[in-house]
């Protein structure tokens, strides 16, 4: 397996893990699930962590470098007031978009 997306599914585990443990502490002790309900969970808790591994990693491969290419033409051309005025539209179209 790619180590690049070795890490990315340990990221994505050290941050499903405590919310999936929490879970099923509270369904042993607080509300008890059915077995069936249980394992539906723990399927879905494995496939978020791998595809939170696949996204993070799509991300780094994709975006990124079209993030750091768009930092050093905007960075290289105009003031600084510019750049500022750029990405705070690019944030709100981002932010609207969602």
């Amino acid at each position: 397996m790619n180590q690049t997306l070795k890490a990315k599914i340990v990221e994505a585990l050290t941050s499903v893990l405590p919310i999936t443990l929490i879970v099923i502490l509270l369904s042993i002790t607080v509300t008890p699930l059915p077995a069936g309900t249980m394992m539906m969970f723990l399927t879905g808790a494995c496939l978020l962590i791998v595809g939170m591994g696949f996204f993070s990693l799509g991300t780094d491969m994709a975006m990124m470098p079209i993030g750091e290419q768009m930092g050093r033409k905007l960075g290289g051309r105009w003031k600084l007031i510019a750049v500022a005025v750029i990405c705070f539209l690019i944030g709100a179209m981002v932010t609207i978009a969602e």
